[in-house]
């Protein structure tokens, strides 16, 4: 952003612009923490009051459930080259298939009051990197229930402010399994990928590929963003200019 688009964003925007949620996501190795990192940066320097947040699993409600799992098999651990994964594989239970979902929508709804609303409430920007979605997508890789088939996974949507803006992260199987070590023992990398895909254009929202430059990749967030809040923007019509 050159010195006229600082002035733009000083002038027009941060000094008045509402909260709003920004929701970086995408699966392990997609760039999402450090885009994050950079669009928090990008805030500060605006003088925009902002916070970090990743919220994957608040257990609560969901621990008797997973303790259940644990017990029976359904979830283990393995480890390569000294890298622990966990994996899960509730399809073959009918109370993890069905109860664990709502369970986990109980937990992330009585976190996002206080991570997510009451933040937001205060005036502060949240750029969130691990959310519901991600929630979502983990559940549907452990059921094998898809976004379409569950009332439930759906609802886990519904918790999302109304200011958000979610923006997709995504880069083929083999560069995302050489960005970490340990991806490229993951045997369910490929299925996450994919996944996210399907529900990245089923809520239909910006994609955008890390396999450009970092400073590229902020650059197309940032544009997005800008775009975002400027049409949230509270002031007065025709305050922004053409």
């Amino acid at each position: 952003m050159g010195p006229n688009g600082r002035r733009f964003w000083k002038d027009n925007l941060a000094g008045r612009m509402a909260p709003a949620f920004i929701y970086l996501t995408g699966a392990d190795g997609t760039g999402k923490s450090t885009q994050a990192d950079l669009l928090l940066q990008r805030f500060k320097a605006l003088g925009i009051p902002c916070r970090h947040l990743w919220l994957r699993f608040p257990f609560l409600c969901s621990l008797p459930l997973l303790a259940y799992a644990r017990w029976r098999g359904y979830s283990w651990h393995e480890t390569n080259d000294g890298v622990d994964l966990g994996y899960w594989d509730f399809e073959r239970s009918w109370l993890l298939c069905r109860g664990l979902p709502l369970a986990v929508l109980a937990d992330a709804a009585l976190a996002s009051l206080f991570a997510v609303y009451l933040p937001l409430w205060t005036g502060t920007t949240i750029v969130c990197e691990r959310y519901v979605l991600d929630m979502l997508v983990d559940l549907s890789i452990a059921t094998r229930i898809g976004l379409h088939d569950s009332r439930v996974l759906r609802s886990l949507l519904r918790l999302l402010p109304s200011s958000t803006l979610i923006v997709g992260l995504t880069a083929p199987e083999h560069v995302v399994a050489h960005r970490r070590p340990g991806l490229q023992h993951d045997r369910k990398l490929g299925a996450k990928l994919s996944t996210y895909t399907e529900v990245f254009a089923a809520i239909v929202c910006p994609v955008i590929s890390t396999v450009e430059s970092v400073d590229c990749v902020h650059e197309k967030i940032f544009r997005l963003v800008s775009v975002h809040i400027a049409a949230h923007d509270p002031g007065p019509p025709g305050a922004l200019g053409p």
